[in-house]
């Protein structure tokens, strides 16, 4: 009987081709985590030979249930990785993973919708093997937004999203409401941009108070980006800060869990 932890252990021991195969039996068995992690090795080599467009036939099983899989399909078909080229569906999986909690999908939306453009992540993929775990581009990138300066492919990316700043806010606040403890980096540039559209009105009215209160949990978070704004354009919000417990956490970017309204 397929135990998935055995097998995942087995994957942290470097015991490549005895995790596949437990992956490949779990994910006959039905196990949506064990095909996720089965993709994931065609993807990588691990245990089997590199095999993109197998891949994505055990990443589809998974994508129903498994937002990780869902992401890992948008980003292989917005790069055209064992699969064709196809900006719809990378919009359609990005979509998906959203809806199903993953944050970088739903900081992916919020600035594809923000900019009416797809763009190239930061997270290239999300392993699960032991826990959730982006696999960045770049060092210390982290949603640039980036996107090529290709003609041929510009009409197309953006034929794929509309600009819209009323869903960017929505999937804004969306990653806003995760815990440090899931995605830290990502947790606090979740509730930067939720703050973001305070401050500039994107997708709501303009209200310096809550974007700057925000900005203090984004700070907490360990987002650099919003410890430079409070310091440098808000600095009467730390200069009238009574809590200095709270203000050493944001000096030092240390990361504490944020209210659950905010």
């Amino acid at each position: 009987m397929f135990e998935l932890n055995t097998a995942k252990v087995a994957f942290l021991d470097e015991e490549y081709e005895k995790a596949a195969e437990m992956f490949y039996e779990g994910a006959t068995e039905g196990n949506a985590e064990a095909a996720f992690n089965y993709a994931y090795c065609l993807m990588n080599g691990y245990g089997v030979e590199r095999d993109p467009s197998l891949a994505r036939s055990f990443y589809t099983f998974a994508s129903a249930v498994v937002g990780e899989a869902a992401y890992n399909l948008a980003v292989m078909y917005l790069h055209g990785d064992g699969v064709k080229r196809n900006y719809r569906k990378t919009f359609e999986y990005m979509k998906d993973a959203a809806e199903l909690g993953v944050i970088e999908a739903q900081l992916y939306l919020g600035v594809a919708y923000t900019l009416g453009s797809l763009f190239e992540p930061d997270v290239v993929s999300i392993s699960l093997i032991p826990y959730h775990t982006p696999e960045y581009r770049c060092e210390g990138m982290y949603i640039e937004g980036e996107v090529p300066d290709f003609e041929a492919d510009e009409e197309a990316r953006i034929a794929a999203v509309r600009q819209d700043p009323i869903s960017a806010f929505t999937w804004f606040k969306n990653a806003a409401k995760h815990s440090p403890d899931y995605v830290e980096e990502l947790s606090g540039k979740g509730k930067y941009l939720y703050a973001r559209c305070f401050l500039d009105g994107l997708g709501t009215d303009f209200n310096r108070d809550r974007g700057n209160a925000l900005m203090l949990l984004a700070a907490t978070d360990g987002s650099e980006e919003a410890r430079i704004y409070l310091e440098t354009e808000a600095p009467y919000v730390l200069e009238n800060l009574k809590n200095e417990e709270l203000m050493r956490k944001i000096r030092r970017t240390e990361g504490i869990a944020a209210p659950k309204e905010y």
